[in-house]
C-alpha cells in the first residue's frame, strides 16, 4: 500500500463513510447531488457568491474548485451503517440518485469498507470512536490512507492515539486545556472537518484543520469535497470547538428562531406552511445581504426606521435579553463540544 507521501489526488477515488447518521447521510446525498446538477450553472452561480464573500471570511474556499482538473472526483461510495433499519433508509433515499456514482451499503463491516477505500469519512458518534476505528482490522486498513473526521469534540491527537495506541508521542500539544500527543508515527493522514446538515442542499459552512503529515493534495481534495456541498474555511485546531458550535450547531438555533416566528404568525391568523416560506426566505435574504458585505447592525438599522413597528419588536427582544441569551447559548454549546471527545467507549 502506498505511503501517505505517495498518495495524491488522482489515486483517491473511493470514499467510504463510516457512520451514515443525519450528518453523514446529508454529506453523502449532497455529494451525489453534485454529480447530477448542472455543473456549469451551479459553478457560475457560486463564483458570484465568492466575489460577494471576498474579504468577509479569511481563507474561505468556494465552488471554483469544482472545475479543478487536478482533483479527481470519487468514482464510488461506500456507506457503512450499524442496523438493518439504517440500511433500508439509505436504500430508499438513494433511489433519487440513480445517475450518480454507485453507492455500496455495508452493515457492520467497517474493516471491509475501509480496506476498499482510498478516502474514509469518519461520521460515527464521538463516543464511538474507539469501537469504530480501534479494532485491529480497521487500524491496519487505514494505514497510508486519508481519514476525514467530522466528530465533534474529538481532536486529531485523540484519533492518532486510537489508531496507534502503542506508539509513544513524538511531541505534545495543549488540546482543550490538557497536554495531548501530536505527530504519532501512524501513517494515516487525518483532516478534521465540521460541516452541517445543510450539506444535503449543498449549502453547508464547513471548517477544516489538518495534521502535520497531510499533503497539499490531500488538503485540496478535502476542500473540493466540502466545496461541492457549500463553503469551506481553514482554521486552527484551537478554534475548532467554537466553530463546531457556530457552524455545526446553529442551524438548530436558526430553526428554533424560525419556529418561534411561525408560532407568532399562526397566532396572527397565517397558515404555518405559508409563514414558513415567508420567514425562511426573509432570513435567507438577510443572510445574503450580510454575505454581500453589510454589517448586521446596518441591516437592522435600515429596517428599523424612526417611529416604526420594527423598532418596537426589537425593543421587546432586547427586553427579553435575546442578545445575551444567544451569545450565552453559543458559549455553552462550545464548552459542551469540547467535552464530547472525553466520552469515548
Amino acid at each position: 500500500m502506498a505511503s501517505i507521501d505517495r498518495v495524491n489526488a488522482a489515486s483517491l477515488r473511493t470514499l467510504t463513510i463510516l457512520g451514515c447518521g443525519a450528518l453523514g447521510s446529508a454529506i453523502l446525498f449532497g455529494l451525489l447531488s453534485s454529480f447530477t446538477q448542472d455543473a456549469s450553472t451551479n459553478s457560475s452561480n457560486r463564483v458570484v457568491d465568492q466575489e460577494k464573500h471576498t474579504g468577509l471570511l479569511n481563507g474561505a474556499t468556494h465552488a471554483a474548485l469544482e472545475d479543478d482538473e487536478d482533483v479527481q472526483k470519487p468514482t464510488r461510495f461506500i456507506a457503512c451503517v450499524r442496523t438493518t433499519g439504517s440500511a433500508e433508509r439509505l436504500r430508499k433515499e438513494l433511489v433519487k440518485f440513480q445517475q450518480s456514482p454507485p453507492v455500496m451499503i455495508l452493515k457492520g463491516e467497517n474493516s471491509r469498507a475501509v480496506q476498499a477505500a482510498d478516502i474514509i469519512l469518519l461520521g460515527c458518534q464521538p463516543q464511538d470512536l474507539v469501537s469504530c476505528v480501534g479494532e485491529p482490522g480497521v487500524r491496519k486498513a487505514l494505514r497510508g490512507k486519508l481519514l476525514i473526521s467530522i466528530l465533534a469534540g474529538v481532536t486529531i491527537p485523540q484519533i492518532q492515539e486510537v489508531l496507534d495506541p502503542t506508539s509513544p508521542p513524538k511531541s505534545t500539544a495543549k488540546v482543550n486545556g490538557a497536554m495531548a500527543p501530536t505527530g504519532l508515527s501512524h501513517p494515516t493522514s487525518i483532516i478534521r472537518a465540521m460541516p452541517n446538515t445543510a450539506s444535503f442542499v449543498r449549502s453547508s459552512m464547513t471548517v477544516i484543520t489538518s495534521c502535520s503529515n497531510a499533503t497539499p493534495s490531500a488538503i485540496r481534495l478535502v476542500e473540493w469535497l466540502f466545496t461541492s456541498i457549500g463553503t469551506v474555511s481553514q482554521i486552527t485546531a484551537a478554534q475548532f470547538d467554537a466553530c463546531t458550535a457556530l457552524c455545526g450547531s446553529t442551524p438548530a438555533f436558526f430553526a428554533l428562531f424560525i419556529e418561534s416566528l411561525l408560532d407568532g404568525a399562526v397566532a396572527l391568523g397565517l397558515k404555518r406552511s405559508e409563514a414558513q416560506i415567508m420567514a425562511a426566505e426573509t432570513m435567507k435574504g438577510a443572510a445574503m445581504l450580510m454575505l454581500a458585505g453589510e454589517q448586521p447592525a446596518a441591516v437592522k438599522e435600515k429596517v428599523a426606521t424612526p417611529g416604526g413597528s420594527t423598532i418596537q419588536g426589537l425593543l421587546e427582544l432586547e427586553r427579553k435579553a435575546l442578545r445575551g441569551t444567544v451569545a450565552g447559548a453559543l458559549v455553552r454549546c462550545t464548552a459542551a463540544a469540547s467535552l464530547l471527545g472525553s466520552r469515548q467507549t
